[in-house]
């Protein structure tokens, strides 16, 4: 009798339906943590669609979203922002300028410091970007009432705090 491969195999040849991956890969290893990166994968991909008739990827849409709430921060202050490394951030940051969407800006107070501004076309961005990540978040969320959403919300807040209390000690 034929081995049946694993479900990842059988999902590449399209034998499964996306859900059903899910729901064999959720059985395979019930790990919260293994779970949420699932999630997370999923939801990158969705947004990466969505973000790609924009030209934005979505390491470049992390940084605009922060920048669009706080103008003017240095390379160090976005990184922190955002719970990501800095150097992570170099070429994310290279692109959004030849983009033309960011400009650096040495700060006057502290010359040894640049300080990230969004243009024009940067700012012009918000409004299509902002739905377009709205509609992942819908496509996600839907069948699920909005008490289960706001209670999916204060659980992963609360995951978030705990680790972060974890790592500080």
């Amino acid at each position: 009798m034929p081995k049946t491969p694993p479900p990842s195999r059988q999902a590449a040849r399209g034998a499964l339906a996306p859900a059903a991956v899910a729901a064999a890969v959720a059985a395979a290893d019930p790990s919260l943590g293994y779970l949420i990166r699932y999630a997370h994968r999923a939801f990158v991909k969705a947004l990466a669609q969505r973000l790609e008739p924009h030209g934005i990827l979505p390491g470049e849409w992390s940084a605009l979203r922060v920048l669009w709430t706080q103008q003017g921060l240095t390379q160090v202050e976005l990184a922190e922002r955002m719970r990501v490394e800095k150097a992570s951030l170099t070429g994310v940051l290279a692109a959004l300028e030849t983009k033309g969407l960011i400009v650096r800006v040495r700060n006057q107070r502290d010359r040894r410091k640049v300080n990230l501004r969004l243009t024009a076309a940067g700012r012009r961005l918000e409004t299509r970007l902002i739905a377009c990540a709205h509609a992942v978040n819908e496509t996600a969320t839907q069948g699920l009432p909005p008490s289960q959403v706001g209670e999916v919300r204060a659980l992963l807040n609360s995951l978030i705090a705990n680790l972060e209390t974890a790592a500080a000690r």
